[in-house]
Formats: structure tokens, sequence, C-alpha cells
């Protein structure tokens, strides 16, 4: 990913040089607007503390259009006021409505690390805590940091490269494969559920796990591409470290510290989001430890809004 963006007819290097530059399409905000919302929107998107000019860009944009939003909706820019989970999720859910589940996400990511890092009083989850550097959990991967994967997959050197970097984000994000699994998953373990064909499944040989929706598309191309070997490919298999020499030569962002671990700590994340009850999550997911349970558990998406979790735990039904 590039360190640098033009913005405003300007080469922007640093997270303080978008925040001076940035102004939003005019089909899309206003001037008048955006005179308004922009000493509220750079306080805030500064207080979430992002570090590359991309995810500072992306930052300033989606907080700008929030805050445009609540204006229109006669709504205070206070920021204890405006930064709490019932306006994100009202915003989510009505304003961005239009848009792919996966872009919702990722503007929903930025709104809540914005508000748990503008305000004190609102009532947002406490941040993770902090890996320990000898813990062998690692933490998911946040939404820019999996559309950066994404992009660098595609923009691989060679097709062969692509293929390694393409089949281990499908496997790991889609499926939660552990790396060592990666290399047993070919065309025949993949299947059509009998009962209803959109749900595809893995056949491992412990278990059999579901592809997330969003990632059936990826692992059937590759199925079709490569019907004999094994998707992610070929290797020897008496080798030290076969899935190590298939990627050693695969290309990721330079900012980005790349581990297949990772990919199955986010899909777990993800899955334990879908509310699956614990049997049936380890059931699919293989060997889970109870300490990999609490580890993930921060990074698990929250019902927050209007206190959903409580109503689930209860028993009752919101009315």
């Amino acid at each position: 990913m590039p360190k640098h963006r033009v913005i405003g007819g300007v080469v922007v290097t640093t997270p303080e040089g978008v925040f001076a530059n940035y102004r939003p399409a005019a089909h899309l905000m206003p001037a008048e607007v955006w005179e308004i919302v922009r000493p509220v929107a750079i306080t805030a998107s500064r207080a979430a503390d992002y570090v590359s000019v991309a995810s500072a860009h992306h930052c300033l944009g989606t907080v700008a259009h929030f805050l445009a939003w609540a204006h229109r909706e006669g709504l205070s820019l206070d920021l204890e006021s405006i930064f709490v989970p019932d306006y994100v999720e009202r915003y989510c859910a009505t304003a961005l409505r239009h848009l792919a589940t996966e872009t919702q996400s990722t503007r929903r990511g930025y709104l809540r690390r914005v508000g748990a890092a503008c305000t004190k009083r609102a009532p947002w989850p406490p941040p993770p805590k902090p890996f320990a550097t000898n813990h062998t959990i690692q933490p998911p991967y946040g939404a820019e940091e999996v559309e950066a994967l994404w992009a660098a997959a595609k923009s691989q050197a060679t097709d062969n490269r692509e293929r390694v970097a393409t089949a281990m984000l499908t496997l790991g994000l889609g499926v939660g494969v552990k790396p060592g699994e990666m290399l047993a998953v070919t065309a025949g373990t993949v299947k059509a559920h009998p009962q209803d064909p959109r749900l595809v499944v893995i056949l491992l040989e412990d278990r059999v796990v579901p592809v997330r929706s969003q990632y059936v598309e990826h692992l059937l191309d590759l199925c079709d591409r490569y019907p004999e070997e094994p998707l992610v490919g070929v290797h020897k298999e008496t080798a030290k470290d076969p899935l190590g020499a298939l990627r050693q030569n695969v290309q990721w962002p330079e900012w980005l510290a790349f581990r297949p671990a990772r990919l199955r700590t986010t899909w777990m994340a993800d899955v334990l989001a879908q509310n699956l009850r614990i049997s049936e999550f380890m059931t699919i997911a293989g060997t889970v430890s109870s300490k990999s349970l609490e580890v993930i558990a921060p990074y698990v998406a929250q019902r927050i809004e209007h206190d959903e979790y409580l109503f689930a735990a209860a028993g009752l039904a919101r009315r």
C-alpha cells in the first residue's frame, strides 16, 4: 500500500497532511456543510490515532459523512453527544443500507474506533488487551487490513503467487482452516450442502466447515482452475515447511505483518459474531482452547444497540 496519497492536488505523506487537505466531493457534501462539520471531524479523527495515510483518509471521510448526516438530522455535533453507539448504529442501518455488507462493516469499524477514542462517557466497550509478545494466539486482522491483503493478492507478480495468496486468504478468512490444513484442501473436498446449494462446505479430516458466503465465489473459482491439485499449490509433502515454501515469494504490504494464523483468528471473530452457540462453534473450528476464546472475545462485535445482548441473554425478543 503506498505511503502517500494525492489529496486536493497535494501529495500527502502524513495523517496531519490528510486533515489539512481533505475536502469531500461537492456533489456528496455541500461546502457550507463541510465548513460546519470539518473541525469536529478532524478532532474526532485525530483522536483515533491512525498511523497510515490511507487509514487516516478513509477515517476522516467516514467521520465527515457521519457528522453531515447528524447535522441533517438536527443532532448535536458535540463529541460526547453524537459519538455514541445508538447514533452510530442508526446511521449505519439507515444511511449506509445501500452499501455492501463489507463496506458497511468497514465504516462502522472506523466510527466505533473514533467514538471510543474521542469520548469519555459514551458506553463503548473497552479496548482489547494487548497481546503478550510470547502469546501463541494472533490477533485478528481489522477490516482495512483484510482489504489490503486482498488488494495485494490480486497484484502479485506471477500467476502462481496470485494463486497461493488467494487460496490462503480464501481458506483462512473464509473457512478458518489451520495453516497446516490448507495443504489438504482440494476441489474434491469442496461440496454443496445437499439441503441447500447456497451452503458450500469443506470436508476436512476431522470436521465439516461451512464456507462464509462472501468467499464462496473465490473458492469455486480456485476449484475450477485447479480441479486436481491442492488449491494452495503443489508442494513436497516431505518438506519441513511446505506452506512456508509456497508462500515465501508472495509479496504483502510492508506495513502489514502477514501471519497465516491471524487469518484463522479473524475467521473466529467473524463467526462468533453470527450468534452460534459455543458448542456449535467448536464443532466447526476444531481444537479451540478456552484461552483462545478468552483472547478472541474482545474482538467479537457486540450487539450494543439498545442493550440487545441483555434481551437475548434473558430469552426475550425486543418489542
